[in-house]
């Protein structure tokens, strides 16, 4: 799943946070910015991530080098089992539209940021890489769970057809600054 990775230096890069005000794009967003004067982010009100004409546009006028997405809609149990249209349609627009625009606009690398949740509910421990696909996902999250591994294969079917250095990360088990502490829709 994660191939051709190489050594990639950032510096004097122009790099595209998608999702820089959320809690794993802000994170992501203070480690760069001391290493990159080039950071490029774009609230959602100046810039739909769910419009693909939008996104192309502004890929085109900003030419991002390096992309990162962590950018999605997240929640909780509660949140996901309420609106699981929202969660697979919004993250699969979201993905799909950055994705895209980074290859057509020639981006250098890109960086998709997955979830554990995608591996299935009953996974041997310790999780394996190969362990993706071969069972059935923990109902109350599969929505989200499916965006999110669409996302992981389409990355790597860009890889693969384009050669494009395309990959994916599987952060874990987050929390912390900047996440939803609603007592309905938040993670914990």
């Amino acid at each position: 799943m994660i191939s051709k990775n190489k050594i990639f230096n950032i510096e004097n890069k122009s790099i595209f946070i998608a999702g820089h005000n959320g809690m794993v794009g802000t994170a992501t967003f203070n480690e760069l910015k001391s290493k990159s004067n080039q950071l490029l982010c774009v609230n959602r009100k100046s810039l739909d991530l769910k419009n693909e004409e939008k996104v192309l546009k502004w890929f085109k006028e900003n030419k991002p080098q390096i992309v990162i997405i962590a950018a999605a809609k997240v929640g909780g149990i509660y949140a996901n089992r309420t609106y699981p249209v929202d969660f697979i349609e919004n993250n699969l627009r979201i993905q799909n539209n950055v994705i895209r625009a980074s290859h057509i606009t020639g981006v250098e690398k890109l960086v998709f940021l997955g979830s554990s949740c995608i591996y299935p509910k009953h996974s041997q421990q310790p999780i394996k890489e190969d362990y993706l696909l071969s069972g059935l996902l923990e109902p109350s999250n599969e929505a989200y769970a499916i965006a999110k591994i669409a996302g992981i294969k389409l990355c790597e079917y860009y890889s693969n057809q384009y050669n494009c250095n395309f990959i994916s990360l599987l952060p874990t088990n987050l929390y912390g600054p900047n996440d939803n502490f609603d007592p309905k829709l938040s993670h914990v």
